[in-house]
């Protein structure tokens, strides 16, 4: 292994062994990562919105394009929020962003939770007879969960089996969700220590990090 492969393994394993310090507790190093994270995708946001503000707007606009103006106008103002005296400045690219991604998102909203998942169940399924049952279950698990936000008719009668069976459903849904995250953060765990085990050097930080947890665990009762 050369030398600059060597200098990065140590790199990631101690940033690696810095930002799990927090199973232990919030540690002087775990926050020294936590601020590495925030500068570090700070500064790769700013440099991806100057180069294509840069590609996009102004380089167009060199090229006789003036209709770039208004955006980049509109970004200057929103700088304007640093100062407290121009602050009021920047209302107008705010209220534009506010209004154009509430619209974006509304639509997005509707069609993927409301639309789609109607045209989904109104369309007869093509396969065996495990495809069918997974369509009605579907539809029984839409039509439910859509009456359980029904609140202009008071759930009495047949509506209140329904919107139990919707909050049933529901809870499946969001308890698979979570599983999912968990199943996805574990895998993460599991690869970062695998990575530890089958790369060369990746054990000096990981015996470190527990040396200096000890020392603190120790320094930390006799106190």
């Amino acid at each position: 292994m050369m030398a600059y492969e060597i200098v990065t393994t140590m790199i990631m394993g101690s940033l690696c062994m810095m930002a799990w310090s927090i199973m232990y507790r919030e540690t002087f190093w775990y926050r020294i990562a936590e601020d590495l994270t925030i500068g570090v995708m700070g500064g790769y946001v700013m440099a991806t919105i100057t180069t294509n503000t840069v590609n996009n707007y102004i380089i167009p606009l060199t090229q006789g394009q003036i209709v770039n103006i208004i955006p980049i106008i509109l970004g200057i103002l929103m700088w304007t929020q640093l100062s407290s005296n121009y602050r009021w400045m920047a209302r107008t690219p705010l209220a534009l962003i506010t209004g154009i991604g509430a619209a974006i998102a509304m639509k997005g909203a509707v069609y993927g939770n409301i639309l789609a998942p109607i045209g989904a169940i109104a369309t007869p399924p093509a396969g065996d007879a495990m495809v069918f049952i997974n369509h009605i279950i579907a539809a029984i698990a839409t039509i439910t969960a859509v009456m359980y936000f029904f609140f202009t008719i008071k759930p009495t009668g047949i509506l209140g089996p329904v919107n139990n069976i919707g909050r049933l459903l529901m809870m499946v849904g969001f308890g698979s969700i979570a599983g999912s995250s968990v199943l996805s953060n574990a895998t993460f765990l599991y690869n970062r220590a695998q990575w530890f085990i089958e790369t060369e050097y990746a054990w000096i930080p990981l015996v470190i990090a527990v040396i200096m947890i000890g020392i603190d665990i120790v320094r930390r009762r006799s106190s």
